[in-house]
């Protein structure tokens, strides 16, 4: 993956961010047993360990930022679904892209096919017609109706479709 770099380890103190390698589809339930273990061990764990960040992203790796890797180790030792730590840190560079926040609807454009997600419509294929970023909607048309109406639906309940071969 390239995300690690092969750096010295951190001096004590000073927080960076280490990756976990974890079993894909498990990265959420790796980070939840981590942050309960954190909340047990006390303190001085809740002090080392600053954050926990799974992406959906990033499948088979969790960001922990810690003041050192041997607290990253002690949580992870024994875990289900971990593999390990990767050696090295992340640097924040890397981790940012992950944490910038996409808007409703980004690459969804006119003509494209999707597939509704939510509301009575669910599971059902359609072409985009229009989209009123501001408001978050799009109008679609149905590709499995009989007749074609123009439906205005929430752009959170889109999902683009890949092209036709």
């Amino acid at each position: 993956m390239g995300l690690a770099q092969d750096r010295p380890e951190p001096a004590l103190g000073e927080a960076h961010i280490f990756l976990v390698k974890t079993a894909a589809g498990q990265e959420r339930n790796v980070a939840r047993i981590i942050e309960r273990r954190v909340r047990a061990k006390g303190e001085t764990y809740s002090a080392a360990i600053k954050a926990i960040l799974c992406s959906e992203d990033v499948k088979g790796y969790i960001f922990v930022e810690a003041a050192s890797p041997h607290y990253v180790d002690e949580l992870i030792y024994g875990l289900r679904h971990v593999k390990t730590r990767l050696p090295g840190f992340v640097p924040l560079s890397e981790v940012e892209k992950y944490l910038a926040v996409k808007p409703p609807g980004e690459g969804i454009e006119p003509g494209d096919m999707v597939e509704i997600t939510g509301g009575p419509f669910r599971g059902m294929q359609a072409r985009v017609i229009s989209i009123d970023k501001q408001k978050g909607e799009a109008t679609i048309e149905l590709v499995e109706a009989t007749f074609t109406l123009p439906i205005t639906i929430f752009v959170d309940y889109l999902r683009k479709l890949p092209p036709a071969k």
